[in-house]
């Protein structure tokens, strides 16, 4: 006769779990409950088993069940982690408030709960809940880590360095402390001590933005090396799209490839959620909405305004979304006499605020941001609106055709034969992608001594941020100095004075004194606008071209050379020119690009002729014309809208039917 097995005890589980022998465990639950299904113990023991294996549905029907039988914090906490990996955060929300009312000291449940109400932007009662997960388990060092993550996006650096300074001291070599003590750094622009931390915990995609804001440029060829083999083989550290337009190596491919790995890995649970948006009613007008954080004195602000206060609402019904910082400058001011509907997002979550989205019955909602500082890309991916356009704040493609279904570009910057390079459809303006405000103020400019400059030398000029500058553009630029003689390089004063240094000894090092640099102190845009008249020649930085310096530079009359490259980012600057008539300041290569811009800087008659015609097309060119824009720009939303209504999966470029 066949031997009876003996039941498994409770023991003998906790055993199996505890040795990860996981699918063992589950199977000696699944026993025992065959003669005790009413014991709580088992039940929660066989949950635990299926969430720890991924199967968080099963977990989370045995949690409920030994809940049913005997309320217990710990089963409250596996219920809570279980709707959390089944994506129900007001579900998890309930279970770790439940389990924190049995368990008050519950530090786990504490700071899984803070990590919910931050994303939900309930920021006091999430920094209140971090603290009292560390107040309970003073070695706990993940709440060390959120917390100071949270401080930190919420603007107070100061504070989270103390407090990640003492985490490390429990936990000195955990990558995910030391990494946040240098973003920390970074936020309070300690650009050389952050790039320590990144470069300790080999954290390439922000070690070479930090690098690049130094100019401290020995190492960057190895990091650079480092990061484009990561992309290439992506794992789950998230490096963002923002970081990489710099990287002269950078392919299209990658960088879409890249944008997409970032947001799977970022809104997951937003990508697969069910769509928000319905369609608008038929025969409305266009009703298009703008969702930034950028609607106060910021640089979209300087190219867009104009079209804000151009649009024509006979025609289309301007909305504006806006979670930006508070302030009150002149943007905010001109954004309010326009009296477009304005509605804050600040305080509410992602979900909320796509939710309020969606219940304006939109026809197409722009995202002026994509990748940008502050972007909050957990809203477009919940699909408030039947049309999403990616446009003006991200110079490449989201990567995820769930965050936009368009893209605005034109002929030069995204050309029909690079479609393949994005994940958007191509919408493509008639001039240039980019906007431009004929409102911008332009003074007359102050003398060469005001400003520091010698009064008769060549002067180049370039007022991009220096992370936009590599060394291989500086060799160029140094030896323009060099077979220029007496010139000099204007370059925007850098934030860090070590960069200061840095770039002096690169130019010693390339045989140019260092007093032919002249650092220009951060101005307002009018004061600024008026001191660029000042230069001779404006030099484009590669692979990331000139955006609004470019425009600036061209409204102020002074000369811009760039050169095309193949993703978008190398190819801002000449689309501008382009559309502004001026194609012979678009070269094929490098040492094009050289030859041409020594022979303007040696041909001071060629200068004036430029300049001459420069002036003239600051009021005759499509690129200034701020009302023959919007009107362009509202032609393309409603091709846009038509291309939706009647072939939305076909790939081929939008355009509008009438081009001015």
């Amino acid at each position: 006769m066949r031997q009876r097995q003996p039941s498994p005890s409770l023991q003998s589980i906790v055993d199996a779990l505890n040795g990860g022998a996981l699918a063992r465990g589950e199977t000696l639950a699944r026993q025992l409950l065959r003669t005790q299904p009413r014991n709580a113990d088992v039940l929660h023991l066989c949950g635990a088993a299926c969430l720890m294996q991924d199967k968080a549905a099963q977990a989370r029907e045995l949690f409920t069940r030994a809940l049913m039988l005997r309320k217990d914090g710990t089963f409250y906490l596996n219920l809570a982690l279980a709707e959390r990996a089944l994506n129900d955060d007001r579900a998890a929300e309930a279970a770790f408030r439940n389990c924190l009312k049995l368990q008050p000291g519950n530090a786990k449940a504490a700071n899984n709960l803070a990590n919910i109400l931050n994303h939900q932007r309930q920021y006091a009662e999430a920094e209140q809940l971090y603290r009292q997960a560390i107040a309970s388990e003073p070695g706990y060092v993940l709440a060390y880590k959120n917390l100071a993550n949270h401080l930190r996006e919420r603007g107070y650096s100061e504070a989270a360095i103390a407090l990640v300074n003492q985490a490390l001291q429990i936990s000195p070599d955990n990558t995910d402390l030391q990494l946040e003590l240098a973003r920390a750094l970074e936020k309070r622009k300690c650009y050389a001590e952050a790039a320590q931390w990144f470069s300790k915990a080999r954290h390439w995609g922000d070690l070479q933005f930090v690098l690049r804001n130094l100019a401290d440029w020995p190492r960057l060829a190895e990091v650079d090396a480092a990061l484009l083999q990561q992309l290439q083989n992506p794992t789950q550290e998230r490096t963002t799209p923002w970081s990489l337009i710099n990287l002269p190596a950078l392919t299209p491919e990658l960088h879409r490839d890249a944008a997409r790995h970032y947001a799977e890995s970022c809104w997951a649970a937003e990508l697969a959620a069910t769509p928000l948006a319905g369609e608008p009613a038929t025969g409305e007008r266009l009703r298009i909405g703008y969702l930034s954080s950028d609607f106060y004195g910021h640089a979209t602000m300087h190219l867009m305004m104009g079209v804000l206060e151009a649009h024509d609402s006979t025609k289309v019904d301007i909305q504006l979304f806006d979670y930006s910082p508070e302030r009150d400058d002149h943007f905010t001011r001109r954004l309010a006499a326009t009296g477009l509907p304005r509605h804050d997002l600040r305080e509410l979550s992602d979900e909320a605020a796509a939710r309020l989205i969606a219940e304006q019955r939109l026809h197409i909602l722009v995202d002026l941001k994509g990748y940008t500082t502050g972007a909050r890309q957990g809203i477009t991916a919940l699909r408030p609106a039947p049309v999403i356009v990616n446009w003006l704040g991200y110079p490449g493609s989201l990567g995820h055709p769930r965050l936009a279904d368009y893209l605005i570009g034109d002929a030069t910057v995204t050309p029909p034969a690079h479609a393949e390079h994005f994940s958007e459809a191509l919408a493509l303006m008639p001039h240039s992608y980019q906007p431009n405000d004929r409102g911008r103020p332009l003074g007359a400019p102050p003398s060469r001594a005001e400003a520091g400059l010698p009064e008769n030398a060549v002067v180049f000029c370039s007022f991009n941020q220096l992370l936009k500058l590599n060394p291989g553009e500086f060799d160029l630029w140094c030896r323009l100095l060099r077979e220029v003689p007496g010139s000099v390089l204007w370059l925007l004063e850098p934030e860090a004075e070590e960069a200061r240094d840095n770039l002096r000894r690169e130019a010693l090092a390339r045989g140019v004194e260092a007093e032919r640099l002249v650092f220009a102190p951060r101005l307002k845009q009018a004061e600024h606008l008026a001191r660029l008249a000042l230069a001779d020649l404006a030099l484009d930085s590669f692979p990331c071209t000139s955006h609004t310096t470019a425009s600036d530079a061209l409204w102020a009359g002074v000369p811009l050379m760039t050169r095309l490259g193949e993703t978008f980012t190398n190819r801002v600057a000449g689309s501008l020119l382009k559309a502004h008539g001026f194609d012979e300041l678009v070269a094929k290569d490098a040492q094009d690009y050289f030859e041409r811009l020594k022979a303007l800087a040696l041909d001071k008659a060629k200068r004036d002729e430029l300049r001459q015609r420069l002036g003239t097309a600051r009021m005759e060119s499509p690129l200034f014309d701020t009302a023959r824009f919007t009107h362009d720009l509202e032609a393309l939303y409603r091709a846009i809208w038509q291309h939706h209504c009647d072939r939305p999966e076909e790939r081929t470029a939008v355009v509008t039917t009438q081009q001015s």
